[in-house]
């Protein structure tokens, strides 16, 4: 197995959070390889999507369904590594910095990095708001190869055994392509933002969002140091 150094978390926690998830007696709940690919795409979202939506995805049901919470300590201590992990992935896009994708080094079926692309593309379902237009835009190949990497374009591919050489670089378009796709919808999620916060209170999709939540646009930062700073703000001052 080979797992990276996420921000914010030690090698030691990121093996704790790979092994709690891996004890889910639910067969529907994800790896931490698929729940890497699941917050790449959650964070790339043109809108935000919150942790009651995709928490039973991750769990393969809901809190009181699974099995590998237990007692409330080990519930508080599992969302704060899921929460730490999220932010890390954050911290990788909005820096431009390479994100290290926790990966199995076997794969599956030979294809090192599939269960990734799978969780990647069960994240774009979660909000599938955007994801035509970016799948379907020629210029954004790389972004294409999660779909291809998932088997959902051909379930046949790749039609030859895979080189490691191979699965080095498609690993390299994978994590590009989620870097992409963060870059492409930038726009998007802070027009979802900003959108959110002016509506009134009984219009809301979701909760009101606190100056010190974590912004919906998924930048990893407090709402009050991203979209809901000052120049916003003065926005929708009328």
């Amino acid at each position: 197995m080979s797992s990276s150094l996420q921000q914010g978390l030690s090698e030691a926690e990121v093996d704790a959070l790979a092994e709690r998830l891996a004890a889910n007696p639910n067969p529907e709940g994800l790896s931490l390889e698929a729940v890497d690919g699941l917050f790449c795409a959650l964070i790339a979202s043109p809108r935000a999507v919150m942790p009651h939506e995709y928490l039973p995805v991750i769990l393969g049901g809901t809190l009181g369904e699974a099995g590998v919470l237990g007692e409330l300590a080990d519930v508080q201590e599992l969302m704060g590594l899921l929460m730490r992990y999220w932010n890390s992935i954050a911290h990788d896009f909005e820096h431009e910095t390479v994100h290290l994708a926790y990966v199995e080094e076997n794969g599956v079926d030979g294809i090192q990095g599939r269960t990734w692309a799978r969780g990647y593309m069960r994240g774009t379902r979660l909000a599938p708001e955007g994801w035509g237009r970016i799948f379907g835009d020629e210029s954004e190949g790389l972004v294409l190869a999660v779909p291809i990497v998932a088997g959902e374009v051909d379930p046949e591919w790749p039609k030859e055994p895979m080189t490691s050489e191979r699965n080095d670089e498609l690993l390299q378009s994978l994590l590009a392509g989620a870097a992409r796709a963060y870059r492409y919808f930038k726009e998007d999620r802070i027009a979802y933002a900003m959108a959110a916060a002016r509506l009134e209170p009984d219009e809301r999709a979701g909760p009101k969002i606190g100056r010190n939540d974590a912004c919906p646009c998924g930048s990893g930062k407090k709402y009050k140091r991203c979209c809901g700073g000052a120049g916003a703000q003065d926005d929708s001052v009328h």
